[in-house]
């Protein structure tokens, strides 16, 4: 799961724009390159955006109402950045860079073309605090975790799926 937030002046964003900008925040872990940036590939449905419309007289940055600031705050659970690196070979600092690298290139047509400013912060929470339909989601790249990214929806796992998972114990 990242879940991303956005809190954004009113009417900043078209329907079409934020359809859009969630198609390529999503892409971000689920597209083309997102093993080649990442690391990894999430299953889709694990991104959610959602656009936080705030009046002008409820948007206060530093004590002032400001019309032209776009605050992002992201939530990522699926996978740890120390993880990642992990899997590439590389350091936290490195895997820190592509994605910040990532996420710039996706909200720049956005934000900064259009002469909003932007505060952006991610957070990690554990995997053993996440659940989805009820269910603790599949280990991260098990054979479920594929079934899950292949179908896009959450749905039920066996033991069998886990099995070539170094990181699974079974019985």
């Amino acid at each position: 799961m990242p879940l991303w937030q956005l809190f954004t002046p009113k009417d900043a964003f078209t329907s079409e724009e934020k359809s859009d900008l969630a198609q390529r925040i999503s892409d971000i872990y689920s597209g083309p390159r997102s093993k080649g940036i990442l690391g990894f590939e999430l299953p889709r449905f694990y991104t959610t955006v959602v656009f936080h419309e705030i009046e002008a007289d409820s948007f206060f940055v530093g004590g002032k109402s400001h019309e032209k600031f776009v605050q992002i705050e992201v939530v990522h659970i699926a996978r740890t950045n120390e993880g990642a690196a992990a899997l590439m070979g590389i350091s936290v600092e490195e895997i820190l860079a592509d994605y910040f690298e990532s996420v710039s290139e996706v909200l720049k047509p956005y934000i900064k073309d259009r002469g909003y400013e932007v505060e952006f912060h991610v957070e990690t929470a554990p995997f053993e605090t996440w659940k989805i339909d009820g269910m603790t989601p599949p280990p991260p790249e098990s054979a479920a975790e594929r079934r899950w990214f292949e179908d896009n929806r959450s749905s039920a796992y066996n033991a069998e799926e886990l099995n070539n998972d170094p990181r699974v114990a079974t019985a």
